[in-house]
């Protein structure tokens, strides 16, 4: 991810147009834009107090959002949120056109600008993404922030050579930035240089001991070389310092998952649902878990319960699909799953998922119902 965690709420002062001094090009230049409309400047109040609440008030806070925006045509802060709720709720395409309008309304703002591209990086789109950012950092060469933002998705798209560019010159500008150093790190490993990814991640270490995240990346190092007891000592690690670093449990889960010890992954994935309810990897991977005990209910409880806040999550569906075939002999469940799953699935999953479809029997054609004949009124 390009972003460790969106901003759910604005500052209150972002509603009445401040932003930065304008660039010289205009395609980044922070518009002028008039003074919110009280009454719409209301209804986004009471929308973000909405989602301060325990609970869940999205809907209303959408709702309100989306009449803020017919009030105060403006008023790019509505689309901005409203992007952030859709991405939490895993539409991704809804998200990306919020913060698109967003842009277009204020193009100065950085915000819509990394949201952005970070969706479009979870889409896949990473041509789009990078253009994005490198569009941005030709006018402002001195945002360190984005500029590891590009290098992950030029690590992403496997440009190792310009990501580490991309990265050093972060590492120039800002000599203590350890997300560009673990971005170094992560280049490295994902070039196979273990040993080097080893180093700059024990560097990064030193830099900022009070992080969770080189242990992490030192457990996956570990992980690359088969070493599955190192790392799971180095994510215990990362949790050592952090008992909330999510992707630190979620790694040590996988970890027990694969080893065959179902409970204790499952008791990891609990946890970071914990603090998370609406983490759906988490979830699914509890799914995963419960099937594997043998409780097959509860684990297809858990996909669906993913699938209803994403329809379309790749992997609660193939699971789900799995899960109905093999485990609860309801193939004729499992075949619109696997369906709708090829068109979102990828890589060996998708080819298992067709070989699937071509076994499983074709849904039989419903007949019609069979008109009857009216009753007519009895001749005296």
């Amino acid at each position: 991810m390009i972003l460790r965690k969106l901003t759910l709420l604005l500052a209150l002062a972002m509603l009445w147009g401040c932003g930065s001094s304008a660039p010289k090009k205009a395609t980044l230049q922070t518009a002028e834009v008039p003074p919110a409309d009280p009454r719409a400047a209301k209804k986004y109040l009471r929308a973000s107090k909405l989602l301060q609440k325990p609970g869940s008030a999205e809907e209303q806070a959408m709702a309100l959002l989306r009449e803020a925006i017919k009030i105060d045509k403006h008023l790019w802060e509505a689309h901005y949120n409203l992007g952030v709720l859709h991405r939490r709720r895993g539409e991704l395409r809804p998200a990306a056109r919020e913060f698109r309008a967003a842009r277009k309304i204020q193009p100065g703002a950085e915000e819509p600008l990394m949201a952005l591209a970070e969706v479009l990086l979870e889409l896949g789109e990473l041509d789009e993404a990078s253009d994005l950012l490198e569009a941005y950092l030709e006018e402002r060469p001195e945002n360190v922030e984005v500029r590891v933002a590009h290098t992950a998705v030029l690590r992403e798209q496997g440009e190792h050579d310009d990501a580490l560019d991309a990265a050093r010159e972060a590492l120039v500008r800002e000599p203590g930035n350890a997300e560009a150093l673990l971005e170094v790190g992560r280049i490295y490993r994902g070039k196979g240089e273990l040993d080097v990814a080893e180093l700059v991640f024990d560097k990064a270490l030193s830099l900022d001991p009070k992080s969770p995240r080189p242990h992490n990346e030192l457990g996956l190092v570990a992980l690359e070389r088969g070493d599955t007891q190192v790392a799971f000592e180095r994510f215990q690690a990362a949790l050592a310092v952090d008992a909330g670093f999510s992707p630190a449990r979620m790694n040590r889960a996988s970890v027990l998952l694969h080893a065959g010890d179902y409970r204790s992954a499952a008791d990891e994935y609990r946890h970071v649902l914990g603090n998370d309810a609406e983490h759906a990897d988490a979830r699914v991977g509890l799914g995963i878990a419960l099937r594997g005990l043998g409780q097959h209910q509860k684990a297809a409880s858990e996909y669906e319960r993913v699938l209803q806040a994403e329809p379309n999550h790749p992997q609660a569906l193939y699971d789900l699909a799995i899960l109905r075939v093999e485990f609860q002999d309801k193939p004729a469940e499992a075949r619109p799953l696997f369906e709708r799953f090829t068109r979102v699935g990828s890589g060996d999953a998708l080819e298992q998922a067709e070989r699937y479809l071509e076994d499983l029997p074709e849904p039989e054609p419903v007949a019609p119902p069979v008109p009857t004949a009216k009753k007519g009124k009895a001749k005296k």
